[in-house]
Order: structure tokens, then sequence, then C-alpha cells
């Protein structure tokens, strides 16, 4: 019998440690490591963890959230682990299904889990929205903002490349990416 560990965050800026470190002092003999969203249902490393599961092994996470950010897909897991006699751990969360307690606090914390989600997407969207109602423009700044006017006072102008940079408020590489976009041949000295 086989002690499976998985391991999730949502992005490569975030780190594994403490999850891995809980996961190595459980016993976990394999541990599957994953860089995705929880509200992904579809992850690779999960799907391979899963698939890896055999009757009578145990499945450990860290904590509730790391497996699933839904009730559904936590519940769909559960019966499946049920169907195929494997035992889930949640380290954090004190869950241990090989129990009937263990089974009910399960249910529970998964709707806890998926309620603390979907207020922090509400918090997100009323972040952004309150951002943009005080006239914050969101997303990444147009790539090619001022590149009609850059290329324009390069060519009608004596203007030197750093001045123009600082005119607009970009990089000289900017200035310079611009004019090789525009196929520009730079002015002798």
């Amino acid at each position: 019998m086989k002690t499976i560990g998985y391991a999730r965050v949502s992005t490569i800026h975030q780190q594994l440690d403490s999850q891995l470190i809980a996961l190595k002092k459980f016993g976990c003999t394999k541990i599957y490591t994953e860089f995705e969203s929880g509200r992904n249902i579809q992850r690779r490393e999960l799907k391979r963890a899963l698939n890896s599961l055999e009757t009578g092994d145990t499945f450990v996470i860290f904590k509730l959230d790391r497996l699933s950010r839904g009730t559904k897909h936590l519940l769909n897991l559960m019966e499946d682990f049920s169907e195929r006699e494997i035992n889930f751990i949640s380290i954090q969360n004190n869950i241990d299904t090989s129990t009937s307690m263990g089974k009910f606090f399960f249910t529970i914390m998964s709707a806890f889990a998926e309620m603390e989600a979907e207020l922090i997407r509400e918090r997100v969207i009323s972040g952004l929205e309150a951002a943009k109602a005080n006239g914050k423009v969101l997303g990444r700044p147009s790539e090619n903002k001022f590149i009609e006017e850059v290329i324009s006072d390069y060519i009608n102008t004596k203007i030197s490349i750093v001045e123009i940079a600082k005119k607009y408020n970009i990089s000289r590489p900017t200035v310079y990416k611009y004019l090789k976009q525009r196929n520009i041949p730079l002015r002798s000295k």
C-alpha cells in the first residue's frame, strides 16, 4: 500500500516548500507537484497522481484548497476514493476518510473551501471595479502606445533619442525598437 502526496500552487511564483515538508513528514512515498489553478479540474499531475492509486492506498494533501476549489469536484473525488477503497487525508484540515467522522468533516470542509474561493473572487472583482471607477487603466500597457508620435518626432525633428524617450516616458530601447519595426534608418552622427 502506497502513500501518495499531491502539492499544488497556482503559479510558478509561489512556493511548494511548506506543502512538501508536511507531505514528506507524513511519510508519502511519492509526491506529485503542480503549478496550476485549483479551479481547473483537468490538471495533468493530479490526473497522474489519481491514476497511480490502487485499492488500499492513501492519498494525502496539505490542505483541501490544494486539491480543488469546488465542492462538486471535491465530492466527486471523494466518491471515487470511496468506490476504489482509497483513504484520503488532508493534513491541515485533520481529515482522514478512513473514519466516518472524517468523511462527514470532508463534506463540510469542501463547502467552506468553495465559499472561501468565491469570497476571494468577489473581493478581486470588487477591487478591480473600484480601481476602474477611480480612473485606473487596468491590464498591460499598450505596447506601441506612442509609436506614430515617436516615428514622427524622429523623422521630422532633430530631437535626440534620449529626448524622445523622455518626452513619451518610454525607454531608449523602445524608441530603437519602434524605429527598427518601421525599418527607419538611424541618423548619422
